[in-house]
């Protein structure tokens, strides 16, 4: 295994502009401090059988790895050339090759009425499973549920909801503590959620919903979970749920879908009058192209909150007569000609057919099909 995982890495080091002694110095530093954690993997690391799941891990400790190897090794690897040699894909090509050897193949997903259901992608830690079930996104924005069980099938506690619709385990709400994110990206965020699919089973599901600007469909995610706290009411006694090191690797398959609205009414936005440029409903977003009549400066003391970025809430009304409103998201903006052009996303708090949208209104705008 080490003299293949020297080829490997030395065709993927062939990529990065380092003389030929050190990258020959690099790939046998890689290959053996790499094949010696192998050896020495913990077992309560490693997933326990389950019907229909396995396991995958994630890329973070391969590139603990390559760090540590790189000093063995005596190469210095500069801050600066790593960045924008991940940007490129290269460093991904790296650690993706470390992965693929040590922790197996990025479980594939599969993709049905445009729904991703990654197969195979779970990981069992302290007792408890965490699987990776399904996806649903846009161009701009994904989200993924996972399942959380314990694998003895007990249930992980009394579920219940709070006046909010929160779900509260034994009276108490649930942090979650991971990091997920996907291949090629310089940038993400998002929000993620708890709740209940199915009280009749053990398991309840984790909403993590991101944005990024990496191409989505067909890129690899890579998330690991590191605990799950209960919090009291008062957000100050916690206790632990499940305690330990999940690390799941799947593919981001799904079929991107957004459906166009046309916007008719008078933007403003604080205050300010503007335009609307374009809208789009996904199952998981509402994104919004406007630009406002104005330029805003930043004030002398630094503390900026940018108003024109804010389009308030957003109202999404259904074909069955319901509606629901979220907040307004993330965005982004620039300068063009004396006005500011901005983006805005908005995660949906839940996943809607586009299909079934008859209207989404804001700022004194409704856009319809």
């Amino acid at each position: 295994m080490e003299k293949d995982m020297v080829q490997e890495y030395r065709r993927e080091m062939g990529r990065i502009s380092l003389t030929p002694e050190q990258r020959e110095r690099m790939a046998q530093a890689v290959a053996s401090a790499a094949s010696g954690r192998a050896d020495g993997a913990r077992d309560d690391a490693r997933p326990a059988p389950e019907a229909g799941r396995g396991s995958a891990r994630r890329t973070g400790r391969a590139r603990g790895w390559l760090a540590r190897a790189a000093v063995a090794a005596g190469v210095v690897l500069a801050v600066g050339a790593g960045a924008h040699a991940y940007a490129s894909g290269q460093l991904v090509g790296v650690a993706s090759a470390i992965d693929d050897v040590f922790f197996g193949a990025t479980a594939p997903t599969e993709v049905a009425g445009r729904v991703g259901r990654p197969v195979n992608a779970a990981a069992t830690s302290g007792g408890v499973t965490i699987s990776a079930d399904a996806i649903v996104g846009d161009e701009h924005n994904y989200v993924v549920v996972y399942s959380i069980r314990r694998a003895d099938g007990q249930p992980l506690g009394e579920v219940t909801t709070d006046e909010g619709g929160t779900l509260l385990l034994d009276g108490q709400r649930l942090v979650a503590d991971f990091d997920q994110g996907v291949d090629g990206a310089l940038g993400s965020g998002g929000a993620s959620y708890f709740y209940d699919a199915d009280p009749q089973d053990d398991a309840i599901q984790l909403v993590v919903q991101a944005t990024t600007d990496a191409d989505l469909v067909g890129a690899t995610v890579r998330t690991s979970f590191h605990g799950i706290s209960a919090v009291d009411p008062q957000w100050q006694a916690t206790r632990t749920v499940a305690s330990g090191a999940w690390d799941l690797k799947f593919k981001l398959d799904y079929e991107s879908y957004a459906r166009e609205l046309a916007a008719t009414g008078d933007l403003t936005v604080a205050g300010t009058p503007g335009s609307v440029r374009s809208v789009s409903v996904s199952p998981v977003a509402v994104t919004v192209d406007y630009a406002v009549d104005g330029v805003e400066q930043a004030p002398a003391s630094g503390q900026w909150s940018p108003s024109y970025l804010d389009l308030g809430d957003i109202v999404v009304t259904m074909a069955d007569g319901t509606s629901f409103s979220v907040p307004s998201g993330a965005a982004t903006a620039r300068v063009e000609g004396g006005r500011t052009v901005c983006e805005m996303g908005a995660f949906l708090d839940r996943v809607v057919d586009p299909d079934q949208v008859v209207s989404v209104s804001f700022a004194g705008v409704t856009a319809r099909p």
